[in-house]
């Protein structure tokens, strides 16, 4: 069973092997690299094929659900996202979009979807995420899914190859539950 989560303007479905061309364009821009911790650069020529090729081993040992960004219209893969499993019962939210697609809110949409599929799909009690301190606007899309800050932590920059501050977020299944109730009183009433 193929997994296909849609939003207003995306669909979010599992990578394939045709997808590794398009990913291998937008990582290996410096400017999506470094705002990233997992992302080398420059980037391996193949890395992206090499990388797609292990996603249907690490979502059947439920270590990492990795889904490719793409625009409802007309097909495009325009960017990443992901729930990776930290430890038992939480997971970690990322996502990647290339440039173009930037201050469209397409981000949000595909946090927002991973937010549902995490709580109701794979059963997370915690959702945590995070953003480099010189990148608001990830944090910003983080508030829109109902994550909170919780902190700050030094996180390797696999690109920048030095430890960068990142304001770290976390959503619970609670809090989430409860927002989602005030949003369907409000729109009862």
């Amino acid at each position: 069973m193929t997994i296909r989560l849609e939003t207003r303007r995306l669909v979010l479905r599992p990578f394939t092997a045709a997808d590794a061309e398009a990913v291998q364009d937008y990582v290996s821009l410096w400017e999506v690299a470094r705002m990233t911790t997992r992302i080398a650069h420059p980037y391996p020529q193949g890395g992206s094929a090499e990388w797609i090729a292990g996603h249907a081993t690490m979502r059947e040992n439920g270590t990492e659900y990795s889904f490719a960004v793409t625009l409802k219209e007309n097909g495009a893969v325009i960017g990443g996202a992901s729930l990776r499993r930290s430890e038992p019962g939480n997971l970690e939210l990322g996502y990647v979009l290339t440039p173009a697609y930037w201050g469209q809110g397409l981000a949000t949409e595909a946090a927002q979807a991973l937010v549902v599929y995490g709580f109701e799909k794979l059963g997370a009690e915690a959702l945590n995420s995070g953003h480099f301190a010189d990148n608001p606007a990830s944090g910003r899309v983080l508030e829109k899914a109902g994550f909170r800050a919780n902190g700050i932590a030094r996180h390797w920059s696999e690109a920048r190859q030095v430890f960068v501050d990142a304001n770290r977020f976390l959503l619970t299944r609670e809090s989430w539950q409860q927002a989602r109730q005030q949003t369907h009183a409000g729109a009862a009433s």
